[in-house]
């Protein structure tokens, strides 16, 4: 099926005036730890000059009954239909510098054919560099750095190296075979995905999404403000301190991953004889990453459950 098909501009808009070196996309993937994903993209745009400049035909590729969209009920009268968008925004970072942002959930239908028309929004567009900014959940404990690990069709194109410290077999999120038909045909695409603390997966977590935009700047896109984001970031990090301090359960677990990722020199240098090898960090990491390779979303979205140690995981 024609990929040119799938992709349409805005009727305002003239395609052949859009120019950007950036793009950066949102779309989800096993899902949202943290929902830094969409912290970012809130963020973005209720804080920069921005605008809708095209969008992914979604009745090609979106499954409404597996991912049912939200409606209101107003006793006899629906209202507010939560319409499912793939879209295109032409942004302004504080320099004045244009970029482009692509947001919305995954596609569920026609992957490579959404990759090869995404490619030629690219090559349109003349993005010379795509970054792809999503989150996943770790065994780390928040009371450490957030760690940003990175990924791309060629290792060469990443500013900063942070891999994942073994080699696993998961189920592809779409953003992965995106970043893979860019590469082969000669596009220069980064992924940077945040850890976020496994244990407060499900919650907003702003100093995730505060990781991701500094990370797109690392990796050679806009220098994107934070600032608004940092007085929720530190609500946030209160609230989760206080729950901790009134429950054993929560510091025994919040110990434990301190002292694994001290162990593994995550947060600081240490000899290599206390350096745990490839196989033990792997296996640690491993299990909180197998979640990503069950259920329908693939991602470890249920919580605790009770009598777990973190049963009694921070609410919202």
């Amino acid at each position: 099926m024609d990929p040119t098909a799938l992709f349409s501009y805005e009727r305002h808009v003239d395609s052949r005036a859009l120019r950007g070196r950036t793009l950066v996309v949102t779309l989800g993937a096993f899902g949202d730890a943290g929902h830094a994903q969409r912290l970012v993209d809130d963020h973005l745009l209720n804080t920069l000059e921005n605008r809708v400049v095209g969008r992914l035909d979604m009745d090609q590729v979106h499954d409404y009954t597996g991912r049912r969209p939200s409606i209101t009920l107003e006793r006899d009268e629906f209202a507010e239909y939560d319409k499912p968008e793939i879209l295109l925004h032409e942004v302004t970072d504080p320099s004045g510098e244009t970029f482009f942002l692509l947001t919305g959930p995954e596609p569920s239908f026609q992957w490579e054919r959404v990759a090869s028309s995404l490619r030629i929004v690219v090559e349109q567009l003349g993005v010379e560099r795509t970054l792809v900014a999503q989150s996943f959940p770790a065994p780390v404990p928040h009371t450490r750095a957030l760690q940003v690990s990175r990924f791309a069709g060629d290792r060469a194109d990443i500013t900063r190296p942070h891999p994942v410290p073994a080699t696993f077999r998961l189920r592809a999120p779409f953003t992965a075979l995106l970043t893979m038909r860019l590469h082969e045909a000669g596009h220069t695409v980064v992924g940077i995905a945040v850890q976020v603390p496994q244990y407060l997966h499900e919650l907003e977590y702003p100093d995730a999404a505060i990781s991701l935009l500094r990370a797109v700047g690392e990796e050679g896109g806009p220098l994107l403000p934070a600032a608004a984001l940092k007085p929720m970031a530190e609500s946030v990090r209160e609230s989760i301190a206080q729950q901790v301090e009134a429950s054993p359960q929560l510091q025994e677990m919040v110990s434990s991953l301190e002292e694994n990722v001290d162990r593994m020199g995550i947060s600081g240098a240490l000899d290599d004889t206390d350096v745990p090898d490839a196989e033990e960090i792997a296996a640690e990491v491993e299990k909180f990453l197998q979640g990503l390779d069950d259920g329908d979303d693939g991602a470890a979205d249920e919580g605790p459950a009770d009598g777990d140690p973190g049963h009694d995981a921070p609410e919202a």
